[in-house]
């Protein structure tokens, strides 16, 4: 194992800074079923009052001249000392503290992640031979008079020669930012899309493959929000409703959306790509033809509250898939918080009732175990893991973590959090 210490720091990038707040260790990760401004308010109240006169004004001007983006870069290097990068627990988990609420992540491989999460972050951490590299990116805020309000990212893609992250209220964005032949970013990020409608509220976003890129919200106009590119981010189209004449995204229920919990309310396998909803209804979304129309189907989950419903969801292939949520309210409950597919998602089935964890937030499959090996993580539930589809867990970890992605060879299963990031090898999860 390598252990690496920090020998330099070093400012790449600096144009101007809001101040970083924190975030509680667990809050909502926001329910459709509360207007944006209440799901705001609880988690940055003394900026509530500004989101709001923002959200209005960008709404009369429908100009995102209005916007200052700011990004700010620091790059740590290192070199292999006694004490390093990394601590390790009992159980062969490497933990980092990293300032943030960190619930975007996507792996490139064991030794490679990109990250986003509260208040304009993005990072950006990287293992070559003896050197890890940390970049921590500030900025994307918008500026009301002298006041900076941060954007706060729950999604994030990766598209090979581009970084994506998406905030949640209004105005939602969408960023791009090229990778550079070092691997680090092209700074500042450029806008991508944005959205000034007052009820949107964005959740996951979702790379497909041969440059189409899915991002999907709560309701707006009738139906879940929908938006897709074909260039890899650089232009976007919003997916209609469905009505009589058009396809589109069928109307959604009396308080049903999403959460913005993970960035796993989308899966895809081929051209096919699923979206979980939650909140008054709990529903699974199946589109054929990469988003532009689509079906839905019902599901067991708990529904019908605020915070109850699905959370986050997978699929091994095309016909196998997991969905898992319950109730962020009551996390104990281990009732109708967890179910399976065996038919590309029409039909459900409730799975490990009444054991195992209660209520978590991010569920992977692990590549290459033909839907058999899974990882689920949640706030406080720590990591759980499967070894037989779902139907039963055990318990390998305390540690609390909002997301959970492997690499894409399986071999490393890479975790974030509030105020700290982990990873750990399949090996030592008994795989």
């Amino acid at each position: 194992m390598k252990l690496i210490c920090f020998s330099n720091f070093r400012v790449t990038s600096v144009h101007k800074v809001h101040p970083t707040r924190k975030d509680p260790f667990d809050h909502p990760p926001w329910s459709i079923a509360q207007p944006p401004a209440k799901r705001f308010g609880p988690k940055l109240p003394q900026v509530n009052a500004i989101a709001n006169a923002m959200s209005k004004r960008l709404l009369k001007s429908r100009s995102i001249s209005t916007m200052l983006w700011v990004t700010m870069a620091f790059v740590f290097t290192g070199t292999s000392c006694s004490s390093g990068f990394w601590q390790t627990d009992e159980l062969g988990m490497q933990h980092r503290q990293l300032e943030g609420s960190w619930r975007a992540l996507t792996p490139t491989t064991g030794a490679e992640a990109w990250l986003a999460g509260s208040d304009g972050l993005w990072a950006h951490i990287q293992e070559k031979g003896n050197t890890t590299t940390l970049e921590i990116m500030h900025g994307a805020g918008v500026t009301v008079g002298d006041t900076v309000v941060p954007l706060h990212y729950r999604s994030l893609v990766v598209t090979g020669d581009a970084v994506l992250g998406m905030s949640i209220a209004s105005p939602a964005h969408i960023q791009r930012a090229n990778i550079t032949e070092d691997g680090g970013l092209e700074l500042p990020r450029v806008l991508a899309w944005t959205e000034a409608d007052s009820a949107v509220f964005m959740d996951a976003m979702l790379h497909l493959g041969q440059q189409c890129i899915i991002a999907m919200g709560d309701p707006t106009d009738g139906c879940l929000h929908v938006v897709r590119s074909e260039d890899d981010g650089r232009t976007w189209t919003r997916v209609a409703c469905a009505d009589s004449i058009r396809p589109g995204v069928p109307a959604a229920r009396s308080g049903e959306a999403a959460f913005a919990a993970s960035n796993g309310n989308l899966a895809a396998v081929g051209d096919t790509v699923w979206m979980l909803s939650g909140g008054g209804a709990s529903r699974v979304y199946r589109s054929t033809d990469r988003g532009i129309s689509w079906q839905v189907f019902d599901t067991p989950l708990q529904q019908g509250g605020t915070m109850t419903g699905g959370f986050s969801m997978d699929f091994a292939d095309a016909q196998h898939g997991i969905i898992w949520g319950g109730n962020w309210a009551a996390k104990d409950d281990q009732t109708q918080r967890g179910a399976v597919t065996q038919d590309g998602g029409q039909t459900w089935a409730l799975i490990s009732e009444n054991a195992g964890p209660g209520y978590a937030s991010s569920v992977r499959y692990r590549p290459g175990s033909q839907g058999r090996q899974l990882a689920l993580v949640g706030s406080p539930g720590g990591l759980d893991l499967s070894d037989d589809g779902g139907q039963s867990w055990r318990h390998v970890s305390d540690s609390a973590f909002y997301a959970a992605r492997f690499s894409p060879d399986g071999q490393t299963l890479w975790l974030a959090g509030n105020g700290k990031i982990g990873r750990i090898s399949s090996d030592n999860l008994g795989w």
